[in-house]
């Protein structure tokens, strides 16, 4: 599946304002949802393997297309994957129920992480700049899916830190502490949370999703349909296509 999109930053201090109007242009309310993404590093090699083939045989016949085309994925580059949660707030700042050695991503954390269901969302490099007047890039996005840790880990995968769909995201970062690569399932107060950004700005993006991105027709249905939203929003928000390497999630490191 391809994804088409545009986006721009909305500064901290106009995120009522962004609303208001995003409200009005869909003539709906929006949705304030907050998630957990869990950010996994492939392995360091040339060479990587992908996804077990037992695993995929094993999957509902609807799923095992989506993880056999991620598997081909993996096997010829290694990728930064992201799982996300949907959390609530009352969720932050519960008192730890794990001994303070399972800090690392050991084994009960996994186990009790996997009865949760997530969306596994794999994101391509975008395509090089073209005539089109927005980004587009090759997605997997396995969804309502459990046991998604234990996928990761035996993938080796490391844990580091109409039709068009507005979004507007603030990342926000546990607060540091002494073990940066470690995992916990416990959340801290929501207070406590730092705004990735310096500056605290609101990413907005304007998407659409394309079935079939060899296809013409659909992904010009798609184009047409970003290019309409990027009009009529001229004079509120400066939709753009961005350069494609802001949203490079391949693993680069140097082979000996």
């Amino acid at each position: 599946m391809h994804e088409l999109f545009l986006t721009t930053h909305v500064g901290n201090d106009d995120l009522q304002r962004a609303l208001r109007i995003l409200q009005g242009y869909c003539a709906m309310s929006p949705g304030n949802i907050v998630r957990r993404r869990l950010t996994f590093e492939g392995p360091r090699t040339r060479t990587p393997k992908g996804i077990d083939p037992g695993f995929i045989t094993k999957q509902p016949q609807p799923k095992i297309l989506q993880w056999r085309g991620l598997s081909e994925q993996l096997a010829r580059q290694s990728y930064v994957l992201t799982l996300v949660y949907d959390v609530d707030r009352e969720q932050f700042g519960q008192p730890s129920t794990q001994p303070d050695e399972s800090s690392s991503l050991g084994g009960d954390q996994v186990s009790d992480y996997d009865q949760i269901p997530g969306i596994l969302r794999w994101n391509d490099l975008p395509d090089p700049a073209s005539s089109r007047p927005v980004n587009s890039r090759l997605i997997v996005s396995i969804e309502n899916e459990k046991g998604l840790l234990s996928v990761m880990k035996s993938m080796n995968h490391r844990f580091v830190y109409g039709n068009v769909v507005f979004e507007l995201n603030r990342y926000l970062q546990l607060p540091p502490n002494d073990s940066p690569l470690g995992f916990s399932p416990e959340l801290p107060s929501f207070e406590s949370l730092v705004p990735f950004d310096g500056d605290n700005k609101w990413i907005l993006t304007a998407s659409a999703l394309v079935l079939d991105g060899n296809n013409p027709e659909q992904m010009q249905k798609g184009i047409d349909e970003l290019v309409a939203v990027k009009l009529d929003f001229e004079g509120c928000f400066e939709f753009q296509a961005m350069d494609r390497h802001i949203f490079d999630p391949r693993i680069k490191f140097r082979g000996s």
